[in-house]
């Protein structure tokens, strides 16, 4: 009969083998990622409609997967935007946006992004799906032409600011926070403790900014006044075909339908070559985030001396 040590150095070799065999897996995951990141060009001849998804919640770095779903990292889907803005087989842009928004600096980063596309001659069709509201909708405006279907949920024009406050159920209980701050807007927002009036007109004032910000970037993206825009941007959400009849959408259609706009506006001729970037292999859709973080990290110092396929597109 075997001893215990010796059934114990089992078990630890096999729990070795299998942390080697899932920082293997994780490494050539990662390797995927990063290849399919750098997009191959397909060769010249132009005639290219290069696809990038905005997928969920919109907020900055790299995204991954939220506690509500899946989120779009403005660093990633910029990075994407910049590769097909500056390929020269790519002819036009399509944003599939199916977003409720997200973070307001985040999408000013895809704003600015989309707007540096159509700068070098590329169309930018927004197509959008269920949803396309907030940040969802700051994104599409920057297009040359935004696409939803009759029933996509877009609008909302506007910003928020919310705060838990949970100070009277941590008294209720008996506890108590002690806050050591450099000035005394320092902690503002705190859930710890009840908000100011001098505080709350601080934020509104901040709010405020971001939103106007928002409408004069709808204002310019949809050739509109900035009268009209404060019209409807009370946060209202609305349907495609209302969109439309307000001037927040050119066209009633589904995804198909912008492919075809955007290859008749971009004077394709022919059947275009449709390319989705940034898609993702199926161990990371299966695993998520957890494989594409540990795997881009393994791959990196692997591929160390190989720089410039990080860098490239940006």
């Amino acid at each position: 009969m075997e001893s215990i040590k010796a059934v114990i150095e089992k078990k630890r070799k096999v729990i070795a083998l299998l942390l080697l065999g899932l920082c293997l897996t994780s490494a050539v995951i990662g390797i995927a990622i990063i290849a399919g990141d750098s997009f191959d060009s397909g060769g010249i001849g132009g005639g290219k409609i290069a696809i990038i998804n905005i997928e969920g919640a919109i907020v900055g770095g790299r995204g991954g997967f939220g506690i509500l779903g899946p989120q779009s990292g403005a660093d990633d889907i910029a990075k994407q935007i910049k590769h097909a803005g500056e390929d020269p087989s790519v002819e036009a842009i399509i944003l599939r946006i199916n977003s409720p928004g997200g973070s307001a600096a985040a999408s000013q980063e895809l704003h600015k992004e989309i707007c540096k596309a159509r700068e070098n001659d590329k169309i930018v069709v927004a197509s959008m799906s269920d949803v396309a509201t907030s940040g969802g909708y700051y994104v599409a405006c920057a297009a040359d032409k935004i696409v939803a279907n009759p029933g996509t949920i877009t609008g909302s024009i506007g910003a928020i600011f919310s705060q838990l406050q949970y100070s009277e159920l941590l008294e209720e209980y008996g506890i108590k926070a002690n806050v050591i701050k450099s000035g005394k807007y320092k902690d503002i927002g705190s859930p710890l403790r009840n908000m100011t009036e001098e505080e709350r007109q601080i934020l509104q004032e901040m709010v405020d900014d971001i939103y106007i910000q928002f409408v004069r970037a709808v204002a310019e993206g949809r050739d509109m006044n900035e009268s009209e825009v404060l019209e409807l941007a009370d946060g209202r959400i609305l349907t495609g075909r209302q969109a439309k009849e307000l001037g927040l959408v050119d066209e009633l259609g589904n995804f198909q339908d912008a492919v075809d706009l955007a290859a008749e506006m971009a004077g394709i001729k022919g059947k275009p070559k449709v390319v989705e970037y940034g898609r993702k292999s199926a161990f990371e859709a299966i695993f998520g985030v957890f494989a594409r973080e540990l795997g881009h990290g393994i791959a990196e110092t692997i591929l160390e001396t190989g720089k410039q396929r990080v860098e490239l597109g940006w």
